[in-house]
């Protein structure tokens, strides 16, 4: 979740850089001189990507908006991703443990400055699909969890519980 709303506020910054681009490009300069934050934010549209991140979204001119690089261990699973807003300050990083066959079974989730901002920790069954994922704060106090059941047709239900285990919400 805190990772949805980092990327939502990327997009949100990014949207306001072509706002502020595109009225500066309107404006001529007998109209209007351009201030220091006009010309940072012409600056932060045009940010450059480093070699081996993926953009998280572009403009309509091709810019990114903000961008993700991954570290991946010698079998190929991602063991931290790193998102970058558009000016290539770190936002935020999740870190992955994995089982000995290769699940996710544990996400860290941590703040710009690099502290623990909350845990996430992932139970599966025998085929690998998961079962239960507890979700808590920083300090491990479990805020949440989301149990998924599985039918012998293949649909999904999720009940999402309180740290009391009250039901939240039913999805299916």
């Amino acid at each position: 979740m805190k990772r949805l709303t980092s990327l939502l506020l990327i997009l949100i910054m990014a949207i306001s850089v072509v706002s502020l681009t595109a009225c500066k490009k309107s404006d001529t300069p007998a109209e209007k001189p351009a201030s220091a934050a006009e010309t940072v934010s012409a600056t932060e549209a045009e940010i450059q990507v480093p070699e081996g991140a993926v953009p998280i979204a572009t403009t309509a001119e091709g810019n990114a908006t903000g961008y993700t690089k991954l570290d991946k261990d010698e079998d190929g699973h991602v063991t931290r991703d790193y998102t970058y807003d558009a000016l290539g300050k770190l936002q935020g990083s999740v870190g992955y443990e994995y089982d000995e066959n290769g699940f996710s079974v544990k996400e860290i989730r941590y703040g710009s400055d690099g502290s623990v901002a909350a845990q996430v920790l992932i139970e599966r069954n025998e085929d690998g699909f998961e079962t239960q994922r507890t979700e808590m704060d920083a300090d491990g106090n479990v805020k949440m969890y989301v149990v998924t059941e599985y039918s012998e047709d293949g649909a999904t239900f999720r009940t999402k519980y309180d740290a009391d285990w009250n039901v939240i919400e039913d999805e299916e």
